[in-house]
């Protein structure tokens, strides 16, 4: 393992391609995370940090189901650790030499289901809160089933493709506009504003030009 003395000996070990916020946000924080977890927890796994990640998006989930505004604030701040933790495993992986198929499987299915809990919570609380209507429900699960199924067919193309990464888009040669991170961002933003609905009917929609962006995508590399 590499020894670290400060969270700037994090960084080589960082994506050189990454998000656009990962970059200028999350990925501050996540190598801080990483300094100090191998710091004081140097036996620490990619897939333990992988599983942090996991349960801190779900208490930030049931927090935003409850009526307390505070209380959904405390879950959006949950969110966005769980999300830098989230980027930590993967530094972890790197340093300590641990990077392995099945943290990477492990690592990509549970983002699946964190962005199902978190549309999911959002449907939940719109529907008993504010649009108290089958409609909303029909909303929250076609925005589900949606970003899913985007999720779905880019994880596939990258187990067909495994070298080439064309679905995403790019702002420079390593910043790209990513999927995963800008549902986080969204998600948050709608529950420190209520806008939930609204927030869920984008998701909805543009869900279906994602989809067929996979899929043109993927056609192209055949």
């Amino acid at each position: 393992m590499q020894t670290l003395l400060s969270p700037r000996d994090v960084i080589p070990f960082q994506k050189p391609q990454d998000s656009v916020f990962s970059m200028l946000i999350t990925r501050k924080i996540s190598r801080v995370i990483t300094f100090y977890l191998l710091r004081f927890f140097p036996r620490v796994t990619p897939n333990q940090v992988s599983v942090s990640s996991f349960v801190l998006c779900c208490i930030a989930v049931w927090c935003f189901i409850m009526p307390s505004y505070a209380i959904q604030f405390l879950g959006v701040l949950l969110l966005q650790l769980s999300f830098a933790v989230d980027c930590s495993d993967g530094e972890v992986s790197r340093i300590t030499n641990q990077a392995s198929k099945f943290g990477a499987w492990l690592d990509s299915t549970l983002d699946r289901f964190k962005e199902a809990l978190m549309l999911g919570s959002m449907t939940w609380y719109a529907y008993e809160h504010i649009w108290n209507d089958v409609r909303m429900v029909l909303i929250g699960v076609v925005a589900i089933v949606g970003m899913l199924m985007v999720s779905y067919l880019r994880e596939a193309k990258k187990s067909s493709w495994p070298t080439q990464r064309t679905s995403e888009l790019y702002i420079t040669k390593n910043i790209y506009i990513g999927t995963v991170d800008v549902t986080i961002y969204l998600v948050s933003f709608a529950v420190l504003v209520h806008g939930h609905v609204y927030a869920l009917a984008l998701f909805a929609l543009v869900s279906i030009p994602l989809m067929l962006k996979q899929i043109w995508s993927a056609y192209r590399l055949k």
